[in-house]
């Protein structure tokens, strides 16, 4: 099942989500944030039905590969894991910390993985499998010809070593790992194999793929030949970390990755929602052609971009960005920021316990674990938690909209208007239409605002005619929708929206 404009992502890391107590493991330390805390897939598994309320689609986790052990002893100040799963030594066996082993399968059988694609498919959840191709871990046995090496992987398969992706930021090494030449038949060959026996034996339905401005350009060849024309249905979803629209674009222009981050986006929202930048970073007065949004057309399909507040490699989590920032409300600054990204096109994607307002700053402080003991036994937030509760209800709402408007997944978009506060937009598909007002004003809104419908050239008459033939009343709030001379007219409190259908 591919990845479609009508689905949720939700990405955990694996070692954070939630684990069941593994006899095969003695390193857990779940009080150090660089250390293995006990995350694996019979704990995914066991939290399903957390998922299936919440109401997400898809699930991505983070890598799963064997990892290289630790460097460093527990003492030292530059202790790690590598609990995030991208530091691989084997990429075709399953690290233990990740799964319990039992004697269905051999050690380390991608059939473990299988257990939690069949159980999130029972439940109707795709499993979005992250995935690297650039590196291997620290001192990986490979780079010197190591007797104790199990794979293939030989000194002559790496790129020099020393140079640093700021210097070359295809061969260089990212964060000193070491970087594999993705130019050499044998290493391409070696990764499409791996990527296969994950797509056969472990029934994932799409690929994150890691890194990708740090492969070289020919493996996305070898990628689109075979693994596309074998596995059409398996979606492509590129992590490039760049905020420029040119850098990211290019992906889906030249390479056929199926979806992309929106970075862009991202960063935008940052600045919008928590620092008050002004909402025409979006989409600009008058449709001049400068806005974010009024760019898509970069993209080979905007509509699978997948936007996101935060994830485990940027600076910190939103709902921290919004603590620290004097005369917003935090809570708000959240909600409207999810309401926004919920009715602009594209996949949303929610990274583990934004939906609670979970904090975190810098890496791993942005990876704690998650935080069950807000919730009850049904999974519903307990009362002492009332600010977590309030963006638990707003983001369990918005996705339920989401997936019962089609106007919210594949609507064309119109903006109606735009200036510094406030920002409102028409999303129509068929017979179905969504008006969003977006208001991210820190002060009430002095008056009430008009804002012009029947005289936007840019709608239908069709269009038109539903507008102003029916009764419209606001998702969120269940407000009647004022509309009159062509116009809805409308005032909003502080860091508000309306979502009229």
């Amino acid at each position: 099942m591919s990845i479609s404009q009508n689905d949720i992502i939700y990405f955990i890391l694996t070692d954070r989500f939630f684990g069941v107590e593994n006899p095969g493991v003695s390193d857990i330390q779940p009080n150090n944030p660089r250390g293995f805390h006990g995350g694996n897939i019979q704990g995914i598994i066991e939290k399903i039905p957390y998922l299936k309320k919440l109401g997400i689609t898809a699930l991505w986790i983070t890598p799963v590969y064997l990892q290289i052990p630790s460097l460093k002893g527990p003492s030292d100040p530059d202790f790690s894991t590598a609990y995030h799963g991208y530091w691989p030594l084997d990429f075709n066996a399953m690290d233990p910390h990740f799964y319990i082993a039992d004697s269905r399968y051999p050690q380390g059988s991608k059939k473990y993985l299988r257990t939690l694609s069949d159980a999130l498919h029972s439940a109707g959840i795709k499993l979005i499998l992250d995935m690297v191709v650039n590196h291997t871990g620290y001192d990986h046995p490979g780079t010197k010809g190591a007797t104790d090496n199990p794979t293939p992987i030989r000194p002559g398969w790496y790129n020099p070593k020393g140079l640093s992706c700021n210097e070359n930021m295809i061969e260089g090494e990212l964060a000193a790992l070491p970087d594999m030449d993705l130019d050499n038949p044998d290493v391409a060959d070696y990764h499409i194999q791996t990527i296969i026996r994950w797509i056969e034996d472990a029934g994932i339905d799409a690929i994150r793929m890691d890194t990708v401005k740090h492969v070289e350009r020919m493996f996305w060849n070898y990628f689109k030949t075979q693994i596309k024309g074998h596995f059409p249905d398996i979606t492509l979803l590129g992590e490039v970390l760049e905020f420029d629209i040119d850098a990211i674009s290019q992906y889906q222009q030249h390479w056929a990755f199926d979806s992309l981050f929106d970075f862009p986006i991202q960063q935008a929202m940052v600045d919008v929602f928590v620092n008050q930048h002004p909402l025409t970073k979006f989409v600009s007065p008058f449709n001049t052609g400068q806005g974010l949004l009024e760019k898509d057309s970069h993209y080979t399909n905007h509509n699978k971009m997948v936007t996101l507040l935060d994830n485990h490699d940027l600076s910190g989590r939103f709902m921290t960005f919004a603590m620290n920032q004097t005369g917003i409300d935090a809570v708000q600054s959240v909600k409207l920021a999810l309401t926004f990204m919920f009715t602009i096109r594209g996949i949303p994607q929610l990274y583990y316990g934004t939906e609670l307002g979970m904090q975190g700053s810098y890496d791993p402080d942005n990876r704690r674990d998650f935080e069950w003991f807000k919730l009850d036994e049904n999974y519903e937030v307990r009362p002492e938690y009332a600010a977590e509760k309030e963006i638990y209800d707003h983001t369990r709402t918005l996705i339920r909209l989401k997936k019962e408007q089609e106007s919210l997944n594949c609507g064309n978009f119109v903006s109606l208007y735009v200036d510094t506060f406030v920002m409102a937009y028409l999303r129509y598909y068929d017979e179905q239409l969504a008006i969003i007002v977006i208001h991210n004003g820190t002060l009430p809104m002095p008056q009430t605002l008009a804002i012009p419908v029947l005289s936007n050239n840019s709608i239908p008459t069709r269009i038109k005619e539903l507008i102003s033939g029916r009764k419209h009343q606001c998702a969120l709030t269940n407000q009647q929708m004022d509309f009159s001379d062509g116009c809805v007219h409308i005032k909003l409190n502080a860091k508000s929206a309306t979502i009229f259908i």
